[in-house]
């Protein structure tokens, strides 16, 4: 098939959603043909300087890459300038605007070329749907998407004033756009299939929208780097594993804080990330007992992340807003388990076997919780052991051969029912 595929954030090197884009890419061109419009270096937009000068030494075959770009102006000066002053909201009011460039250089292609399909990938955010539903000679598949996903209100604590002013801005915000939107409404309805990244977002699109969507997280495994289940001995340093930016939304202080309670002192906790809050938990941390057991990486590259997975025996996600991270399948490819907060797109994928999730009730029981967990799989090496057994199970449903097979079935669907 002929495939348009939106996809803003991309780079063969980044996790996050530029991975979700990326890993897509790889692995569908082995079928189809690709037109993927991504989005610009220019003017405070996202910077795609990496794909760029990867493509000037490598190539993809059935991979079109079109640069939408954002002509320099007064109008894209204004966009930065709503950048600068909030980086969340000014980002939207910006992506309004590019995406009506991305629907006329759809428009352009199909004019062009006989498209199967067009698929709207990336960003995941529900907020800021785009045009290109608005074709109606070709099927349009959306997702996978991310619905709301609020903070938990019992946490609130943990984000900090600014964290809980951008929390309630959110709520308000956020869920208004879900309810009140028009074009969201339109959109959902004209997308011949969607799929949810969550288990909520499914929910969300049934209640809301009346609309069915198909459960699939924003990414998945590429390839097993461990086939054999990880062990851990009792006189063993127990290692821990936690990566991501280091801000208010992805939690790190619940994690500290639970460490100090942990009664068992044989282990050591590496920190993969930088940010805003990065020296002030560093301070945090520099006079209490655990200060000599936390080694903070700052950002990795990837393949750094996964030799410390290689070492590591636990991996914990403390994230309070999340779709389904992709330092998750990361963790699982590696065969290592994963703790966390039990929401978000972590609990669709996180089982008994294959983890541990926390239930969220209060912030003292939450922390209380993570350390009790800790505890036990120290005291308890041979539940590590079962764990990554579980680890390695569960990780054949995440495959991104798995992954290939629904979106094919999916486009053949979707491209019979235009044909009928």
């Amino acid at each position: 098939m002929k495939i348009i595929l939106i996809t803003y954030p991309v780079s063969p090197y980044r996790g996050s959603e530029f991975a979700v884009s990326w890993n897509y890419i790889v692995n569908m061109s082995k079928y189809h043909e690709l037109f993927v419009l991504y989005g610009t270096s220019g003017n405070g937009f996202g910077n795609v300087s990496e794909l760029q000068d990867w493509l000037k030494s490598h190539d993809l075959p059935n991979v079109h890459f079109i640069d939408v770009q954002v002509p320099k102006n007064s109008i894209s000066n204004f966009l930065a300038f709503c950048r600068k002053i909030s980086y969340t909201y000014g980002s939207y009011i910006q992506y309004k605007y590019y995406y009506r460039l991305v629907y006329e250089k759809a428009k352009d292609i199909i004019s062009r070329e006989r498209i199967d399909v067009v698929h709207y990938l990336n960003p995941i955010g529900f907020k800021e749907p785009g045009r290109c539903w608005k074709i109606k000679s070709v099927p349009y598949i959306w997702g996978p998407i991310q619905g709301v996903e609020n903070r938990p209100f019992c946490l609130y604590r943990a984000l900090g004033m600014k964290g809980c002013l951008d929390a309630i801005v959110r709520l308000v915000f956020h869920n208004g756009i879900l309810f009140c939107s028009s074009k969201i409404r339109k959109a959902i309805k004209r997308a011949d299939y969607l799929f949810a990244a969550t288990p909520r977002t499914v929910k969300q699109m049934k209640s809301i929208f009346h609309k069915d969507a198909i459960y699939l997280p924003e990414n998945g495994i590429l390839e097993m780097k461990c086939y054999n289940p990880i062990h851990y001995e009792k006189n063993e340093t127990f290692r821990i594993v936690w990566v991501g930016a280091v801000c208010y939304r992805k939690g790190l202080v619940l994690l500290l804080e639970a460490l100090n309670q942990v009664k068992n002192e044989n282990w050591q906790l590496d920190v993969c990330g930088s940010g805003e809050l990065l020296n002030k938990l560093k301070s945090i941390v520099r006079d209490s007992h655990i200060e000599s057991r936390i080694k903070w990486h700052g950002n990795l590259p990837r393949e750094d992340v996964f030799e410390l997975f290689r070492a590591a025996h636990l991996h914990v996600i403390s994230s309070l807003g999340e779709a389904t991270t992709t330092v998750l399948f990361e963790a699982m490819s590696c065969g290592v388990p994963t703790m966390t907060l039990d929401h978000c797109g972590m609990a669709g994928v996180v089982c008994e076997k294959c983890g541990i999730k926390i239930p969220i009730r209060s912030y003292r029981q939450v922390i209380s919780d993570i350390a009790k967990n800790i505890d036990c799989l120290i005291e308890n090496p041979e539940r590590i052991h079962t764990l990554s057994q579980g680890v390695l199970e569960c990780s054949k449903k995440y495959m991104w051969e798995n992954r290939i097979k629904i979106f094919n079935e999916v486009y053949e669907k979707a491209v019979l029912k235009y044909k009928v």
